[in-house]
């Protein structure tokens, strides 16, 4: 029965462990390998019950130090580990993870061995008297070779400083067995499925599976000083350009660099949401946008065993998110998207799963939209702000035409002449009193007199302040409708400059003035004959109290022909008893993408929402469909942002 170890027999093997830090403790993995030649090989010796074993003093499985002990060999899910030859090793091999607390260890060695245990109880041995293997314990990061010039602080990181120039930092042994997050100032984390030619202030590599190697490697974290830039070459050299004095480096592995994510959480405007001994999460915002939260998770341990996958729950998610009626959990490319239903779950319920090397998320709100009756359940995946949802009333309305100009001034005016007033006599002494009494005679009320200038207003009319006011509006509202609105569109949207138009189109229709029937001729000429009739009967009556009392003509009353413009100066709207709407309006910032993701859910038989970006109308393109009936939208031309509003209407 052939079988490959890995570390060998009768070899010395480095394994480098980080610092112990007065924080925390870390354990360090350990991954034996034991492959068969081929995969039939394996399955017969599984077949027969033959058990590979390791024997070694490794304090682990709750051995003491210098206790020897045995570990056995098993199977372990592939999605785990990675094998040069993927096709044939991934099959054919049994491990043994150990993970073994060894910060306090370094300098010592520990011996192995491996054994073939059967079913009768034989033990066959599988090394030889003095060839057993060694494991070395150094001081190091597993996967990096660091330069001199490193200092050790209590929190179990390396740290250094730097002059202006060009420096070496180090250099990874295998740049392909990483992928690599790196950050600028105030800006979203880049991803990058290769660390070469990575470079920012900050960046955090992860192993991409956990291989074939003894020393299994660990998330590591570097961060330098605003001053500087790091860069990882295609070698996998880690390179630190300084422009200026006193330049400084820290890098640790994850478990101990709890004080350097807060450093990258603030250069992406976000926080260190969780960091246990399970998940780091830290989340970042996008720069002049709110939403969405990008969440980089990362596994605090390697997940090497039964279960490669970690679970993200609940409260790893950032805490404004407990008061969001729901969320959505995408991946950055939205191929992967998971609607969360806050009543539905608790803290410890499973989200996602998470892999070994860690993922990148967006998490945004989800906004529930009614509009009569109609719901609607909407969230955006692309850099947003200023979120408003506001009832509106479409109010449908045509292009105005200029007001007709009023009654010419030269038009003929009728004039009324005034009677000359007889001249009254003097008063006279009274009679003596032996004379006989005067005649007393009733007093007569003066009549008002009328200027000559008011005779074409009519008299007691209560509409004539309400036409000119009307007039005003309308001519206001044609000057808006004609100049201003678009301006108006492109500066404040679409939704301000209606809420403009309604508002001019109400005051409208509320000082229109009753329109008032034109009278046929003859009933014109009768009316002025009772006025003349009238007259003449008062110029009579009074002329016989002329002695005794002051004489006063009344003005007969002109009949003012209605004017004819009033009807014609309306405005053209259609106030309707349409139902309301309801829109949903956001910033979208300037970005790469020229598309804006939405995930959206409407009732069956809903009319579709209408899409404008600064006022423009834009299409909305199903990307795809999930389940619950949701899907996904793309909206084109968003490049250079604007204001985006969507409408719902019943």
């Amino acid at each position: 029965m052939p079988l490959t170890f890995s570390p060998a027999l009768g070899e010395e093997t480095i394994l480098k462990v980080a610092p112990a830090a007065s924080t925390r403790p870390a354990a360090q993995s350990i991954l034996f390998r034991a492959t068969f030649d081929s995969r039939a090989a394996l399955l017969k010796a599984q077949a027969d019950g033959v058990k590979v074993e390791l024997w070694s003093d490794i304090p682990a499985g709750g051995r003491s130090l210098g206790e020897w002990g045995a570990s056995r060999f098993g199977s372990i899910d592939p999605k785990g580990v990675q094998s040069e030859d993927e096709g044939v090793e991934e099959d054919s091999s049994l491990y043994i993870h150990l993970r073994v607390p060894l910060d306090y260890h370094v300098g010592t060695r520990f011996s192995f061995t491996y054994r073939l245990v059967h079913p009768s109880g034989e033990v066959e041995w599988l090394g030889e008297f003095g060839r057993n293997g060694e494991i070395v314990v150094e001081q190091g990061l597993p996967g990096v070779d660091l330069r001199e010039g490193w200092n050790i602080a209590e929190d179990g990181t390396y740290r250094t400083h730097a002059f202006p120039g060009e420096r070496v930092l180090g250099h990874l042994t295998d740049p392909d067995a990483w992928v690599c997050w790196s950050w600028m100032a105030v800006s979203l984390p880049v991803f990058a499925q290769t660390p070469a030619g990575s470079e920012g202030l900050a960046m955090i590599l992860s192993p991409k599976s956990y291989t074939r190697e003894v020393n299994v490697p660990r998330p590591l974290v570097f961060v330098a000083s605003h001053s500087t830039k790091l860069k990882i070459t295609e070698e996998g050299r880690i390179v630190l350009h300084s422009s200026g004095p006193f330049a400084r480096v820290s890098f640790s592995v994850l478990e101990h660099s709890r004080e350097l994510l807060d450093g990258i959480a603030a250069l992406g405007n976000g926080e260190v949401v969780t960091f246990d001994d399970v998940l780091a999460v830290i989340s970042c915002r996008p720069p002049d946008a709110v939403l969405p939260i990008h969440l980089v998770v990362l596994p605090m341990v390697d997940s090497i065993g039964e279960h490669p996958t970690v679970p993200l729950q609940r409260h790893n998610l950032p805490k404004e998110s407990a008061e969001w009626k729901g969320a959505v959990l995408s991946s950055t490319d939205s191929q992967t998207v998971e609607v969360l239903h806050s009543e539905h779950l608790s803290e410890d319920d499973c989200l996602v799963l998470i892999g070994s090397s860690g993922c990148e998320l967006l998490v945004s709100p989800i906004q529930n939209i009614s509009a009569d009756g109609n719901t609607a359940r909407l969230a955006l995946l692309t850099p947003h702000r200023d979120v408003s949802i506001r009832a509106d009333r479409p109010l449908s309305h045509s292009l105005l035409t200029p007001p007709p100009s009023p009654p010419s001034s030269h038009s003929p005016t009728p004039v009324v002449e005034e009677q000359p007033r007889p001249r009254t006599p003097s008063p006279s002494p009274p009679p003596p009193t032996s004379a006989p009494a005067p005649r007393e005679t009733p007093r007569r009320t003066p009549r008002s007199r009328r200027a000559a200038s008011s005779a074409l207003i009519p008299r007691r009319s209560p509409h004539v302040l309400r036409r000119y006011l009307h007039m005003l509006i309308n001519v206001v509202f044609w000057f808006w409708s004609v100049f201003v609105r678009a301006l108006a569109v492109r500066v404040v949207g679409e939704g301000v400059a209606r809420r403009i138009s309604g508002f001019i189109g109400l005051a409208l229709v509320k000082t229109a003035p009753p329109t008032t029937p034109k009278a046929p001729p003859r009933d014109r000429v009768e009316e002025r004959d009772l006025v003349e009739d009238t007259a003449a009967a008062d110029s009579k009556s009074d002329s016989r109290d002329s002695a005794e009392v002051p004489v006063e003509v009344a003005v007969p009353e002109v009949a003012v022909p209605t004017p004819q413009y009033a009807a014609e100066i309306q405005p053209k709207v259609m106030v309707t008893d349409a139902a309301s709407c309801m829109v949903f309006a956001c910033t979208i910032p300037p970005q790469e993408s020229e598309d804006v993701v939405v995930l959206l859910q409407t009732n069956v038989g809903a009319r579709e929402p209408r899409v404008t970006l600064d006022g423009e109308p834009v299409s909305l393109s199903a990307a795809r469909a999930l389940k619950d009936g949701l899907s996904l939208f793309r909206i084109g031309g968003a490049v250079e942002g604007g204001q985006l509003e969507i409408t719902f209407e019943s």
